[in-house]
């Protein structure tokens, strides 16, 4: 009886973990989540050719405060698309290539008017209905701006919040006065190596093709205090991204329970936006002559992550250069 009685209640206590942690990530925050990429010639055996969405990178919708106001309602944001600088650098140079060995006699039907396009880079946005088809457009790349340092990889461009009202598009984002941890918001929480976090993105071009539906894994932070301390621009994370991860949002999951002596986070913050995965390198040996002959990269799980004081770094120098811009 006793054994019957543990059971139960251990799988009433998994099945309560599984319906907590279902809700730590506001649901609409997903569709600040944009998926960047192009339209591509899709060809299957004995159909016409058709264009398809295939995305490149992620990104997401960052509320950069430009009027402060005690009534929440009240404040008022400039609305970026944030990602990496080598997603954009990549598209141009992959649409470039593709340009060179376009050849438009492969295709028919809608596929024969496809071109490459190294000048733009298409954006995809979910719209407030959620029976609709998320809508993409051109972002012209010239118009993007990078963090003045090279190593930075931080990309971002400014979008009119009106424009996407009136086309009826998701205008949720991250406010950075509120949803965003910087450095010194991490440091007075008590963000700690081991604290849990998701990632959210299109990993694979797993994207969907109609609308975006963003992809959660989670993790937990691996190593921060180096850059808390100042010691590193990044931080690390134990969890597997992928291609198409680049510019994904991280954010710190919410914890009900904490060890005595540290604090218990109780809101999901925007901590970050990855980077890159961090590789390692395998050798194969050869039997014979006790010589490396193979050499394999690969992924070792841990993944770089930029903190968002970059971002709110890039944003000011860049409203600093363009006094039209503000």
């Amino acid at each position: 009886m006793a054994k019957t009685i543990v059971c139960i209640l251990f799988l009433l206590g998994a099945l309560l973990a599984k319906c907590v942690y279902a809700t730590l990530i506001p649901p609409h925050l997903e569709n600040a989540v944009v998926a960047l990429g192009s339209m591509r010639p899709v060809e299957h055996p004995g159909q016409p050719c058709r264009l398809q969405w295939a995305t490149e990178g992620t990104g997401f919708l960052y509320g950069y405060l430009v009027k402060d106001d005690p009534d929440p309602k009240k404040r008022q944001y400039e609305i970026y698309v944030v990602t990496n600088r080598h997603v954009i650098e990549d598209h141009v140079r992959d649409q470039l290539s593709e340009r060179i060995n376009w050849q438009p006699s492969r295709f028919r039907g809608e596929c024969a008017s496809a071109q490459t396009d190294p000048t733009t880079i298409m954006v995809r946005i979910n719209p407030v209905s959620s029976s609709a088809e998320g809508r993409q457009f051109p972002l012209p790349v010239n118009k993007w701006f990078f963090h003045p340092n090279e190593r930075t990889d931080i990309a971002a461009i400014r979008l009119n919040a009106q424009f996407l009202k009136e086309q009826g598009l998701m205008d949720v984002f991250f406010p950075n006065d509120v949803l965003a941890a910087d450095k010194q918001k991490l440091k007075t929480i008590g963000v700690s190596a081991g604290d849990g976090v998701f990632v959210l993105g299109f990993p694979m071009n797993l994207a969907g093709i109609q609308r975006n539906y963003v992809i959660v894994r989670q993790g937990c932070i691996a190593r921060i205090t180096d850059m808390l301390q100042g010691v590193s621009p990044d931080f690390l994370l134990d969890t597997f991204i992928f291609p198409g991860n680049s510019g994904s949002p991280v954010i710190l999951r919410p914890e009900l329970t904490s060890i005595t002596g540290t604090p218990a986070q109780a809101n999901a913050y925007l901590i970050g936006i990855v980077s890159e995965y961090q590789t390692y390198t395998d050798l194969a040996i050869s039997a014979q002559t006790r010589r490396p002959r193979i050499t394999f990269e690969e992924n070792s799980g841990l993944a770089v992550v930029l903190p968002v004081d970059f971002i709110n770094e890039a944003i000011r120098l860049w409203k600093q250069s363009n006094p039209q811009a503000r």
